[in-house]
């Protein structure tokens, strides 16, 4: 993207934010057909449902728009809507826990390993990437909340770190952390898991 078109689309953002904030409904739905998808997609990927996700993802939007007037630009605005998506997410989950509805369904994809790894870290990794989605999303579903949204952030959506930092408000090394620690879970869930199918 070049200074110039960077420039337009940071002039168009404000434009639409100011359109947002004196309630301008087609700005709403602009707005709306602008980030749903990508809402929709972290939502999806935390539940790994769609009925959760889409329920989700009409939360994210409701407090999107009672709460744009407080927008105040410390970021952009993709960036304020993420941390909401993120922020609803937990907080539909957390309390689903509470009401005991039952273990959450998680993403089904495996990350793109980033660490470096050892020879027998590799050979598990294929091992794990071979494993069908099922499997899979039964050994992630019992990964802390905590851990999710990080992994989900980083390794389904390929943010960087600073930007998960900012929409999960948390500084960068507690970012870090749980990411790697999320990833080491899920990595001994699914070793016990290979290891069955292999005796």
């Amino acid at each position: 993207m070049t200074p110039e078109s960077k420039q337009i689309e940071q002039q168009d953002e404000l434009e639409l934010i100011g359109r947002l904030q004196r309630g301008d409904q087609k700005a709403f739905a602009k707005l709306a057909a602008i980030y749903e998808k990508n809402v929709y997609r972290i939502c999806w990927r935390f539940f790994m449902n769609e009925e959760d996700a889409l329920d989700a993802v009409q939360e994210v939007f409701i407090k999107v728009y009672r709460a744009i007037g407080r927008f105040e630009g410390r970021s952009s605005l993709k960036t304020w809507i993420y941390r909401i998506a993120s922020n609803t997410c937990i907080s539909i989950a957390e309390k689903k826990k509470r009401e005991k509805e039952g273990l959450l369904q998680t993403f089904m994809t495996w990350w793109a390993g980033e660490s470096q790894e050892t020879p027998e870290e590799e050979v598990l990794d294929r091992e794990m990437r071979d494993l069908n989605h099922k499997a899979v999303a039964e050994k992630v579903a019992a990964l802390p909340e905590v851990y999710r949204m990080p992994v989900i952030l980083k390794d389904m959506e390929g943010m960087p770190l600073e930007k998960i930092s900012e929409i999960l408000d948390i500084p960068l090394g507690t970012v870090k952390s749980r990411i790697n620690r999320g990833r080491r879970i899920l990595q001994e869930s699914l070793q016990a898991y290979v290891q069955g199918r292999l005796e």
